[in-house]
Order: structure tokens, then sequence, then C-alpha cells
């Protein structure tokens, strides 16, 4: 027979005094709908709101297509973010998590993405992140992707 840790038993005892083994409400909305798929999804539940990003390009708003180097790509898609998180309720503040993904990826490159979202994201301290190197995006023009998650208390 397993025997629980004393650690696990509190754990369970709080579960069940605070409640939080009922079912919460759970709500999930859709933002930004386009072309197959939603720029934003966003959870809320138990007073916490989670706030999935699709990935944003170096196309800006308005533009027909892609800023023409990585440097302005990368800067556009990371205002991209920020635009999509305060359309969302949060700001760049609210970011725990980025993927970044860059085509070719090279260290000059890394650098280059680097720069920019110190200059757009200005988060101290970083965030957690993943950043990996593709051979293309959905577009052949596209260098750079970046996908984030927040999460803030719920409205």
């Amino acid at each position: 027979m397993k025997r629980h840790t004393p650690l696990a038993f509190f754990l369970g005892v709080l579960l069940v005094a605070t409640g939080s083994t009922k079912a919460q409400e759970l709500k999930t909305e859709f933002l930004g709908s386009q072309q197959g798929f939603s720029q934003i999804a966003k959870t809320t539940a138990n007073g916490v709101t989670t706030i999935r990003l699709s990935g944003q390009i170096g196309v800006a708003d308005g533009a027909d297509a892609p800023a023409a180097t990585l440097a302005e790509q990368a800067e556009i898609a990371f205002t991209n973010v920020v635009k999509r998180m305060e359309q969302a309720g949060a700001s760049a503040e609210d970011i725990v998590k980025t993927t970044v993904f860059i085509k070719d990826i090279d260290p000059e490159k890394v650098r280059t993405v680097g720069r920019a979202q110190a200059k757009v994201l200005q988060l101290d301290p970083p965030r957690a992140a993943t950043w990996v190197g593709v051979t293309g995006l959905v577009f052949p023009s596209l260098l750079i992707e970046v996908e984030a998650t927040a999460v803030v208390a719920a409205e």
C-alpha cells in the first residue's frame, strides 16, 4: 500500500477546506477572428484570466506586406503582441511566456530580435521564453512570428 506524504495530506485538506474541489465556471472567448482562426483565446476561471495569442507577424496594421528587414518585422511583431494584449484587457507586463519563431535562425538574428523585444516589451525581469529556428513561416516573406501568453486577475 502506498503511503501519502504529510505534504500531500496537508494539500488535500487545504483543497477541501477552501472549496477548491468544486467545479468552477470556466469561460473562454475568442477575439479577433479572421481567415479561419482567432488572434486571441481568453480563458477565465477562479478569478484568473489567461490570454493566449496566436502568432503575431511583422506586418503592421493596414499594411499589405511584411516589413523588409528582420529588425523591422521583429519590432512590428512585438508591437502587435502588445496591441493584442491590450485588446484582450492585458498589458505587456502581464506576459508570462513568449515563443519566438525565427526563419533561418543564427546568433546575429537572435541579437536583432532580442533588441526589438527589449525595445518594445521592456520587461524586467525577463519572462519565460522559447526561441525556435524554422525553415519557413506561412508566407515566404515572413522572417519572424511571436506567440505570447499572459495571466491577469479577472475583471
